[in-house]
């Protein structure tokens, strides 16, 4: 018996492991360059894989580049959608008078890297809640389906309710032509 709980446990946090965005080193930014007038203080950065840095996933522009405050790249392991091998989920954090947070989304697969729109959320206080995609193998996640969703948390930061924003079929479809959604709080 004692066996069958022990082996419960470890496949408990192994699934609950396997359902978050990780920290990677895999990828990296490179290629800083200003874009347009100076004066707007827009930067384009390249995404690339760091063992192949001629291979360029993605390029990204980042409006106020000197508000930057820190850029983090994770990713999302066998996300459950086929022909998908892993998600790549670039946040960009600002800190000014507000704080805010910016995702860009890129399904890596067999046919190379689809982008979904990005997502911006802003912060005027503590945040009560705010817009992220949900994959199938992610908690509250929905077979074949990538969920755009805004949570709302508790005062400990424990997710208390889900508006699903939009359910998007997975067919391979291509979403770059699709404006980033915004949540203010």
């Amino acid at each position: 018996m004692r066996k069958f709980i022990f082996l419960t446990i470890i496949l408990c946090v192994f699934t609950a492991n396997a359902q978050e965005f990780k920290l990677t080193d895999t990828y990296d930014v490179t290629n800083q360059r200003t874009v347009g007038q100076e004066e707007e203080d827009t930067w384009a950065v390249d995404v690339i894989e760091t063992k192949n840095p001629e291979k360029t996933i993605a390029t990204l522009n980042i409006a106020d580049f000197g508000f930057l405050d820190e850029m983090r790249i994770s990713v999302l392991e066998e996300p459950a959608l086929e022909g998908i091998t892993e998600i790549l989920k670039i946040t960009l954090e600002y800190n000014a008078c507000c704080s805010s947070t910016k995702e860009f989304y890129y399904l890596l697969g067999e046919d190379g890297v689809i982008a979904l729109p990005s997502i911006k959320n802003e912060y005027a206080y503590e945040p009560i809640s705010d817009i992220h995609y949900i994959f199938p193998n992610q908690s509250f996640g929905k077979e074949g389906t990538i969920l755009r969703a805004a949570l709302q948390y508790t005062e400990t930061y424990t997710i208390k309710d889900i508006k699903v924003l939009r359910s998007i079929a997975w067919n391979d479809d291509d979403f770059d032509t699709e404006d980033a959604i915004t949540a203010i709080n």
